[in-house]
């Protein structure tokens, strides 16, 4: 438990320095675009590579794959039709809805998260490949075709494939299982940006959290208690039950599912000008929300 406090001291101070910059403006107004960018593109793809190397590949396409997958399916499909019935959501933004309740911050809180908390920044990515791979191909398809009858389902594909954070996952995972060695002058360098990984990771999401506090209504507020609460409930009892998980397994299981809404869907939602306010408002809410819920899981099954 103790390991599990400090961990999320560790990740919540970072964050802390972040929100700090952003109130200070000491980056400037451009600072916090740059750093994601820098993240996203370079730092982490930088640092799954380097994990997943050293990984076997059984760890990645294991239970918690399958637990991420059908937790996030069943809760996103779910509360998606939730939204539709209950709220009077459009056909479109029942899926936004559904993203928004189910599809989780991976990169920017996963990781770290994994890191300091989990102890292995690798347990993240079975999350990261079906959201990436599969989860959004396959929802914004589907806006796609309610927006347009008849488009190319293959353009969502080819968009998931040039994600840098897959790219770097997929050529890990060849390396790994080839028993590939890497050379000296590839190594070297990804292991000095995979440190800048976790660090600026948090400090871009604090950033984040200045000057956006939101006013949720019920369907905000819905979503974000799906995704903190009612995920790892479900991640928790198909783990346990379905693949008899236990200890560090399950506790992996649980936090993962608690990880608070990605702020990918707020990406996606202003692509389709679809539901863009309540996707923006669901990834805050449900990040103040995941924070409690992290920790006290994290303690309960240390």
């Amino acid at each position: 438990m103790t390991n599990v406090l400090t961990g999320f001291g560790v990740v919540l101070v970072v964050m802390a320095l972040g929100w700090v910059l952003a109130r200070t403006g000491t980056l400037g107004p451009q600072g916090q675009r740059a750093l994601a960018a820098f993240v996203y593109a370079i730092a982490t793809p930088a640092l799954l590579f380097d994990k997943l190397v050293h990984t076997d590949p059984a760890e990645v396409f294991s239970a918690h794959l399958a637990v991420a997958a059908i937790s996030a399916l069943a809760v996103g499909a779910c509360f998606g039709l939730f939204a539709r019935w209950v709220f009077g959501f459009r056909r479109d933004e029942a899926v936004i809805a559904g993203l928004g309740s189910s599809y989780a911050n991976a990169g920017n809180l996963g990781v770290p998260l994994a890191a300091y908390v989990l102890g292995d920044a690798a347990a993240v990515v079975p999350v990261m490949l079906f959201q990436i791979a599969f989860y959004a191909p396959v929802t914004l398809t589907a806006i796609d075709l309610m927006h347009e009858p008849g488009a190319k389902w293959w353009r969502n594909v080819v968009v998931a494939f040039k994600n840098p954070m897959l790219l770097a996952a997929i050529a890990g995972i060849v390396f790994a299982a080839g028993r590939l060695p890497v050379p000296t002058l590839i190594e070297e360098p990804v292991g000095m940006l995979a440190g800048a990984s976790v660090p600026l990771a948090l400090v871009v999401f604090g950033m984040s959290l200045y000057g956006h506090w939101p006013r949720p209504g019920a369907p905000v507020v819905c979503a974000a208690v799906a995704k903190t609460v009612v995920q790892p409930v479900v991640a928790g009892l198909i783990g346990a039950l379905v693949f008899g998980m236990t200890g560090p397994a399950l506790q992996t299981a649980v936090l993962l599912g608690a990880l608070p809404t990605a702020q990918n869907v707020y990406t996606y939602a202003l692509r389709f000008r679809v539901g863009e306010d309540f996707a923006r408002d669901t990834g805050v809410v449900s990040t103040v929300l995941a924070v409690p819920v992290i920790m006290v899981a994290g303690a309960l099954l240390a």
